[in-house]
């Protein structure tokens, strides 16, 4: 004998009472291609492959390397022109100027860190890199580690040649490592980290630090992914920036007089 009941529709809850699977459902969110292409050029501008005062590619050559069009590409150069990467000089091109100064272009960050003292930074760095390498240590694969040593091999030659933006190179070279643990969310808050790192903790490095030590320092923590060694990476990780922190403060303490950090001239 049939059932005057109407049959369940889709979607609707199962005879335990639980939920369908359809209405567990949250709808895709499509991110605007411009966007992705924005974050690929920003990259590759933080970890040093396009450096202040380079010329961008051409739009063109830009939209076949990346398999877009060109209007995409503009519309991406126009988004890294208002966060201050990016500079067009009309007819000459349009040229990488660097992550900007003003902290306040971080939108969130704004008033986020307004003296090295202030261990916000060194907490948040110990937090994501850490955690980070544990998972590169994991996750990289052997392309990684080998554009890690090849990197640090570009830096080696730079210290040699006594080039002072190496340090800003090795900024680079610690989002190279957190792109290794292959976590574009962890990659994104270092990204944010980036800025910070160059405007507040390089400027003292240059005047307590050794190059070649810290190059050789940055050796082992791959060292350690080449191992596959999580723990060894992690503890390795922790070290060198809590050596990092302790440069830092103690320029803080020879500079202390000073309103701002070595280089910036008081009125």
């Amino acid at each position: 004998m049939k059932s005057d009941k109407p049959s369940a529709p889709l979607g609707s809850r199962a005879r335990n009472g639980a939920r369908q699977p359809v209405q567990r459902l949250r709808p895709v969110e499509v991110r605007p291609v411009s966007e992705l292409v924005a974050e690929r050029l920003e990259g590759l501008i933080l970890d040093g492959t396009f450096r202040s005062g380079d010329r961008l590619p051409a739009e063109p050559e830009l939209a076949r390397a990346l398999h877009v069009g060109r209007s995409t590409v503009r519309e991406a150069k126009r988004a890294l022109m208002s966060r201050g990467l990016l500079e067009s000089r009309q007819k000459l091109g349009t040229f990488v100027i660097g992550p900007p100064e003003d902290p306040s272009k971080l939108g969130s960050l704004n008033n986020l860190l307004t003296h090295p003292e202030l261990p916000d930074l060194h907490e948040s760095r110990q937090i994501i890199e850490v955690g980070s390498i544990r998972l590169a240590a994991l996750r990289s694969t052997r392309e990684d580690i080998d554009d890690l040593y090849a990197a640090l091999a570009e830096i080696g030659e730079e210290i040699n040649n006594g080039r002072e933006d190496a340090w800003w190179r090795l900024v680079g070279f610690h989002r190279n490592l957190v792109a290794a643990a292959h976590n574009s969310v962890l990659l994104s808050v270092f990204d944010l980290l980036a800025h910070l790192i160059s405007n507040e903790q390089v400027p003292y490095y240059l005047t307590v630090a050794e190059l070649k030590l810290e190059l050789e320092s940055h050796r082992k923590l791959v060292d350690f992914l080449a191992r596959r060694d999580p723990d060894g990476a992690a503890d390795e990780m922790h070290e060198h920036l809590e050596v990092a922190e302790e440069l830092t403060l103690g320029a803080v303490e020879q500079h202390s007089q000073r309103p701002g950090p070595p280089g910036k001239d008081s009125e």
